[in-house]
């Protein structure tokens, strides 16, 4: 998968807020780590001079590199066994050989005569120990296998004062790299392996359908998903915003108008004169499909036309209780023969908004629904209505939804954004189109809303204002 600078762009603008907790998350672990968890150390060190005898020099004097060979030579005597196990001794610390040589550096400094030995240790006292007693003996050991050869001390040992390291800014900056740096990698392998639905381009480019409408978060509707899936214990005790309940009374004027949108839209899209009948559903649970039939109910009863709002969700319908009615008698009770449909078909607080609820709890709803009763029902209903919404459960998880296809003008597809898959998705048109189903197109539920379409309603807000 390839990504344009746009794309790159948009991707890290989108993650913008996760890039950078992940950036301060890497500067702070890293400065904690620094400055509390990890052990300080302390170098000693002491700075050696090589004098060659004027022998040598006479016999070397075409060698350029003779005073680099010379200090090679010296170091080498130097990483014996002989030297540490003298420096073992005279210092009468408990270090081990390996040990000696895994905390000591010998080295030449910049290619010259002098090299310099360090010792790096967590207490500052055995590195200045240890380097004082090799400022000491390495002269020595030299001597003993070349008589002539010259060592002078250049820069004699002291007491380290300040912990070589770890060195904190330089650890936390790092730190702080390595998050920025992993962040935004996750991000691009997230966007790539993600299958989640993130925008309407990708229906419309993946499935040749339109997108009738794009509803924005409600108030409360993540918190409310965050308490469901880590602490569903405190479901109950926890009050959540009602705003889906009582949309075009309270909500906000962006969340009226894309459900305004939605219902123009689907008037373009259904033109017909004698009652639309219409299928909302969803592929998978929680995906706002009762919230999109309610709001699109209403949103359309307040044009004048006259909607019946039908729960066919036979097995969890909730309908009701978005307007504090009983379930019962309802949409079963009457297609069973236990009810009347003048009783079952229930008034709310707007003129032209009727509904029907589920009725008593069957335990045959996909038999009821794909009955010649549940057709006939229809035929009398539509005789006093301009619309009817049927409210049906999810298809991938229910049939239920596919036994009312022949009933409908068409259907409506209910998906959430960033929660809906597009394996679901597929799944779901598939079952529809093999029922012969008018796909009409998707409504996406829990939209992002960018400062470009604020702009656009807010717009459209100031022209209504002047009206």
């Amino acid at each position: 998968m390839e990504f344009t600078v746009k794309e790159i762009i948009k991707l890290i603008l989108k993650r913008l807020i996760w890039i950078i907790l992940c950036l301060f998350a890497g500067l702070l672990i890293s400065f904690i780590f620094s400055r509390y968890i990890i052990n300080p150390s302390y170098t000693a060190y002491v700075q050696l001079y090589v004098i060659p005898d004027d022998t040598e020099a006479s016999l070397n004097l075409n060698e350029l590199n003779y005073a680099q060979k010379v200090v090679t030579t010296y170091i080498n005597f130097l990483n014996t066994n002989v030297f540490y196990h003298d420096i073992q001794e005279e210092s009468n610390l408990n270090y081990s050989i390996n040990e000696l040589k895994h905390m000591t550096t010998i080295k030449t400094i910049n290619n010259t005569e002098i090299f310099q030995i360090s010792v790096t240790s967590s207490s500052a006292r055995d590195s200045y120990t240890l380097v004082e007693t090799m400022q000491r003996i390495a002269p020595q050991l030299i001597k003993s296998i070349k008589p002539s050869a010259q060592i002078s001390v250049v820069d004699p040992v002291s007491v380290p004062t300040k912990p070589s390291s770890p060195n904190i800014l330089k650890n936390t900056l790092i730190g702080g790299m390595l998050g920025l740096v992993l962040s935004i990698i996750f991000s691009f392998l997230w966007e790539i392996f993600d299958v989640n639905i993130k925008e309407k381009e990708e229906l419309i480019t993946n499935y040749q359908l339109p997108v009738l409408g794009e509803i924005p978060n409600f108030n409360g509707y993540k918190e409310k998903q965050l308490y469901k899936r880590y602490f569903p214990f405190l479901l109950k005790y926890k009050k959540f915003s009602k705003t889906e309940r009582e949309l075009m009374d309270n909500s906000k004027f962006i969340i009226t108008e894309s459900y305004k949108s939605l219902r123009t839209n689907l008037r373009f899209t259904l033109l017909k004169d004698q009652c639309k009948k219409i299928i909302v559903s969803s592929p998978v649970p929680e995906e706002g499909k009762s919230t999109t039939s309610i709001n699109l109910g209403i949103t359309i009863s307040q044009t004048g036309s006259k909607v019946l709002l039908i729960d066919c969700d036979l097995r969890k319908g909730k309908i009701h209780n978005y307007f504090n009615l009983k379930y019962k008698p309802g949409l079963s009770d009457v297609l069973s023969g236990m009810a009347e449909l003048t009783n079952v078909i229930r008034k709310t607080s707007y003129e032209n908004l009727n509904i029907i609820t589920i009725g008593s709890i069957s335990p045959n709803p996909s038999e009821l629904l794909s009955s010649s009763h549940m057709e006939e029902l229809i035929n009398v209903l539509e005789k006093d209505y301009d619309y009817i919404i049927f409210d049906t459960p999810p298809v991938n998880v229910l049939s239920d939804s596919l036994s009312l296809v022949k009933l409908s003008d068409g259907l409506i597809i209910v998906v959430r954004e960033g929660v809906t898959s597009h394996p679901n998705v597929s799944n779901a048109l598939e079952k529809f189109r093999l029922s012969q189903g008018n796909i009409l197109g998707f409504v996406i539920n829990g939209v992002s809303i960018n400062q470009t379409k604020k702009s656009k309603y807010y717009y459209y807000q100031y022209g209504d204002s002047n009206d």
